[in-house]
């Protein structure tokens, strides 16, 4: 169900706010204040905000600016006094998806948020640190502290625990937030094509080579991630070093001392100080590397957090795969919390997103909670990509309305976007990626 998160410290008014809301079938929580209001946001999924603008201690303005440092697509509509537009326009421009001055009806502020929930189901949400468990609180914390220095920071976690999702999540708090975020996955590139990829390349190096601009030139003034950091050949390794410290690099085939502006993020499942008494990393390198470690957990370490993640995925994967999921069963729950999640918080996702497309109903049950290698009827499920599955879903599901709505606007793209009660830009990138002109 669509849950709404409401701000407001006049208790009459938050009242009339809630039945309004509850007679148009929305659920939802209500605060008083915007302290116990990011308390409920970092355990509990919301869909849409309406936040008062005047608020004791921390104000609307400075809980939007909060809650949009964990989550950038989150819609909030900022509740105004009579008169106060100089302000709600300050809000606007900080990141408020739209305003309403007091008084107001209450079915206009439900049509905002209709709207607002609608323009929402086009897009994808940019992931975020989900979970109110201590151990995940203390890394988060830490990620905040960092994010506001130039220091490099280093990632440890198992596979699948999230370390991207907190590498966005720095530069999403740091000054560089307006800059690129480029990643880059170690092991995911031939050692033979890495270099390149990471430095670029000059043109003339091999016959027939163009000039490339590697990661590291396209990551200026802005943050690199690199994944999977202990798996960087040594050569390279003492490259990655120059950069960090001299903040230059020569391209593949270049003479030229390239400047840049970067602030490096690694990450590694790996223990890179056994690696280093084994010679396979450099040990300068490491410390300077390792000035900010941050630990991210095991999903084992955090079981309280994953009703949290389940409701999390289940909003995500409702809306991409296009059902509506209410309910999931006692017997389907205990499921859940029993596994030991050895692909952390990643198994989580892709077990949920099967499970929706597996059910015919609103309802996931015990049978749809399928792990990687559940064996049921003497035959092994066949693996297959959750996220590719989802993603087609939601394309075809897509393309059916984008069509039905050209349809009936005679191919009118404005008022088409109009029907659909999404930006035209929103429809003009949506019908350039479907190719339906």
């Amino acid at each position: 169900m669509d849950k709404i998160l409401i701000v407001e410290d006049n208790e009459s008014f938050r009242k009339m706010l809630e039945l309004n809301l509850e007679s148009a079938g929305f659920s939802f929580e209500s605060y008083e204040n915007a302290e116990d209001a990011i308390s409920a946001f970092n355990r509990d999924i919301f869909l849409v905000g309406v936040f008062d603008l005047k608020l004791p201690g921390m104000d609307g303005v400075q809980l939007l600016s909060n809650i949009l440092e964990y989550a950038p697509d989150f819609p909030v509509v900022i509740i105004t006094a009579y008169g106060d537009i100089e302000t709600a326009v300050g809000a606007l421009k900080k990141g408020a998806w739209d305003f309403i001055q007091k008084p107001f009806d209450p079915d206009i502020l439900i049509e905002k948020i209709k709207i607002a929930l609608e323009e929402k189901s086009f897009e994808l949400p940019e992931r975020r640190i989900v979970g109110d468990s201590p151990i995940i609180k203390k890394a988060i914390n830490l990620a905040h502290k960092v994010a506001l220095t130039t220091t490099t920071v280093l990632l440890y976690g198992e596979s699948g625990t999230g370390k991207e999702i907190f590498a966005r999540a720095i530069h999403r708090w740091s000054k560089r937030k307006n800059g690129p975020f480029v990643a880059l996955n170690s092991a995911a590139i031939p050692e033979t094509l890495l270099e390149s990829e990471l430095f670029g390349i000059e043109k003339g190096t091999a016959t027939g080579v163009e000039k490339r601009i590697g990661k590291i030139s396209q990551a200026n003034k802005g943050t690199l991630f690199l994944d999977e950091i202990g798996d960087m050949p040594l050569l390279l390794q003492s490259k990655i070093l120059r950069v960090i410290e001299e903040k230059s690099f020569q391209r593949v085939g270049g003479r030229e001392l390239v400047s840049v502006d970067v602030r490096i993020v690694c990450a590694t499942n790996r223990d890179l100080q056994k690696m280093v008494e084994n010679g396979q990393f450099r040990e300068d390198l490491y410390y300077r590397l390792n000035v900010f470690p941050i630990c991210i957990p095991p999903l084992r370490e955090r079981k309280g957090d994953i009703e949290f993640l389940i409701d999390y995925f289940i909003n995500i994967y409702s809306d991409n795969i296009g059902k509506k999921i209410d309910k999931l069963t006692e017997g389907a729950t205990m499921k859940l919390r029993g596994n030991d999640w050895k692909g952390n918080v990643r198994e989580l996702e892709n077990v949920i997103a099967r499970a929706i497309i597996l059910t015919d109903d609103n309802t996931i049950s015990e049978e749809h909670i399928i792990f990687s290698d559940f064996q049921g009827e003497g035959e092994k499920i066949v693996k297959f990509d959750l996220k590719e599955m989802g993603d087609r879903a939601r394309r075809k599901a897509e393309i059916r309305i984008l069509n039905e709505a050209l349809k009936q606007t005679g191919g009118n793209k404005a008022k088409a976007a109009r029907l659909l009660n999404i930006s035209y830009k929103t429809l003009f990138n949506k019908i350039n990626e479907y190719n339906l002109e």
